[in-house]
């Protein structure tokens, strides 16, 4: 998914962009968070730097919880 894909996707959160914008001098903040992990990613899968270090604290679950695939 394009960058310019994933910015429009968040657009139509208009509570969360006003809370964002309250509490952070105006910056839209949730969606300035989530395009720099989104470049980071990208970045690297381009430059093949493996594995990505998430930023997400706590960090998502173990993948032996998850569903098996279908």
């Amino acid at each position: 998914m394009p960058r310019s894909a994933v910015s429009k996707i968040l657009d139509p959160f208009p509570i969360v962009k006003r809370k964002d914008e309250a509490k952070y001098n105006g910056d839209h903040r949730t969606k300035l968070v989530i395009l720099e992990i989104y470049d980071a990613l990208a970045e690297s899968i381009r430059s093949g730097h493996y594995p990505y270090q998430t930023r997400l604290d706590p960090p998502p679950a173990d993948p032996r919880c998850c569903h098996l695939p279908l």
